[in-house]
């Protein structure tokens, strides 16, 4: 598996603005006596070689993680799209030798431990250039795997306005993966102070 994670890099995307939580970043926000950020490097780390954090706050708290942390090139918070292009751009100019992102939002706490493999492998198996999580059914776009080679094309369709991640996506063969969970969904985003309450339930009835 070293092999593999060799090739991918997984980019923790942080750069939105919190708007329902109250602003600040809402990844360093507790339940339990953890941050959610906490959560998703533990589970993230042991996925992925190389690990990045897309934030536009200026906050030294990342920092403190020894990671690299990246601002989106193009200003104006132009959403998770403008994280992943910048992302992209970060390899190529950093370490061109990896050919695939992973990209994580930094909101989803329960994310399944294999989420990158099974991400990498079905690109592998139908040779796509893109692909998405799905739980029961829901896409999530956020969580994706993006081929470094898409940099160009989606650095032209941002400038040209697009800002949703599916209407990019779909000007391109795609595949999905589906990741089942009949109790909670291990997609579960936090953007407010109840959803803290909800993860807090989650996690002491399922995951603790």
């Amino acid at each position: 598996m070293q092999e593999l994670n060799n090739n991918i890099c997984v980019v923790i995307l942080t750069g939105g603005l919190s708007s329902r939580m109250g602003g600040g970043i809402k990844s360093l926000e507790k339940f339990n006596n953890k941050t959610i950020f906490d959560r998703i490097l533990e589970r993230i780390t042991p996925q992925t070689k190389h690990i990045i954090i897309n934030s536009n706050e200026n906050n030294k708290k990342f920092n403190e993680y020894n990671l690299p942390v990246i601002r989106d090139k193009l200003t104006g918070h132009l959403g998770p799209l403008a994280g992943i292009h910048t992302s992209l751009h970060w390899i190529k100019r950093n370490i061109p030798q990896i050919e695939w992102l992973v990209s994580i939002p930094s909101d989803t706490p329960f994310f399944p431990k294999d989420v990158v493999n099974k991400l990498f492998f079905k690109a592998l198996e139908n040779n796509k250039k893109i692909v998405l999580a799905k739980s029961n059914d829901k896409m999530h776009p956020v969580i994706g795997l993006w081929k470094s080679d898409l940099l160009e094309d989606l650095e032209e369709n941002l400038k040209k306005g697009i800002r949703k991640i599916m209407l990019w996506v779909q000007r391109h063969p795609f595949d999905t993966v589906n990741f089942d969970q009949n109790f909670f969904d291990p997609f579960f985003n936090i953007n407010s102070k109840e959803d803290l309450i909800k993860a807090k339930e989650i996690e002491d009835r399922y995951l603790l």
